[in-house]
């Protein structure tokens, strides 16, 4: 019977990481970056593989390496496009992260909680975790004026999304999983003293509160991968208009930014 309690626990606690996945856009489709991209105060600036800088001001300016290119209504139309559907993917990004770091730290918290009380260290060190990747997520997505930014430079890999600080929650929600193994013994412990040794009544209890967490969990990860899908096909959008001004735009040739798996991209 404590096999069975701790496993579902464990269970119950874990369940939060499906969300934290839901996170990384680039689980939903596939997005990668070739180039750099960054937004600030209304600046779009993409530095191309080959080395070249493309600038696209809140007017909808072009720019190629600091020079000002003069477009026709159509090749404007895609520029606009362009600008526009990656400052929409922007904040709906912001919004995907936040929330999936939100559904986490509340799945991991509850449990915890439920088991060994709210005032436990344990809980109180996920409390600061958490609070410390919030903050971490503010600085990456947010101006000094409270504006939206983004920049690729300094993400890991060559993904929309950085997955770092995923694999660095996975990592700490199993190091503080084993370092509470010994708090949540006594607990099982206490139970058999207070409760006449019921473990039975005990594992049914930690059962019924896992799959209490796990749904509302799992209501909340569809929810955000409902959102995924919604950002996904804004990317896609913008990966088209990105295809359409590099075949069509002078000195955009190496304007390849963007590649979307083929369930979002747009036939080009």
């Amino acid at each position: 019977m404590k096999t069975l309690a701790l496993s579902t626990l464990f269970a119950a606690s874990l369940c939060a990481l499906p969300a934290v996945a839901h996170v990384e856009v680039d689980n939903q489709c596939n997005t990668q970056l070739h180039g750099s991209i960054s937004y600030q105060h209304g600046d779009l600036t993409v530095t191309t593989q080959d080395g070249d800088t493309v600038l696209i001001t809140p007017a909808h300016e072009l720019f190629i390496d600091g020079d000002k290119v003069d477009l026709s209504d159509e090749e404007q139309r895609w520029v606009s496009d362009y600008y526009t559907n990656i400052e929409t993917a922007i904040p709906m990004t912001v919004q995907i992260a936040t929330e999936g770091l939100h559904v986490a730290s509340y799945a991991v918290t509850e449990v915890f909680s439920e088991m060994l009380g709210t005032d436990n260290e344990m809980v109180q060190e996920f409390d600061v975790f958490f609070t410390d990747l919030k903050a971490e997520l503010d600085t990456r997505f947010y101006a000094a004026d409270g504006s939206y930014q983004f920049h690729s430079e300094g993400l890991n890999g060559n993904n929309w999304i950085d997955d770092a600080w995923e694999e660095e929650f996975e990592s700490r929600v199993e190091s503080l999983v084993e370092k509470s193994m010994g708090h949540m013994l006594m607990a099982i412990g206490r139970q058999m003293l207070f409760e006449d040794g019921d473990m039975e009544d005990f594992a049914t209890r930690m059962d019924n509160f896992g799959a209490t967490i796990e749904q509302r969990v799992g209501d909340k990860a569809e929810a955000l991968e409902h959102k995924a899908d919604e950002l996904c096909s804004v990317l896609a959008k913008a990966d088209y208009a990105e295809t359409r001004m590099q075949k069509h735009i002078s000195g955009l040739g190496g304007l390849d930014l963007l590649e979307i798996n083929s369930d979002y991209s747009m036939q080009k």
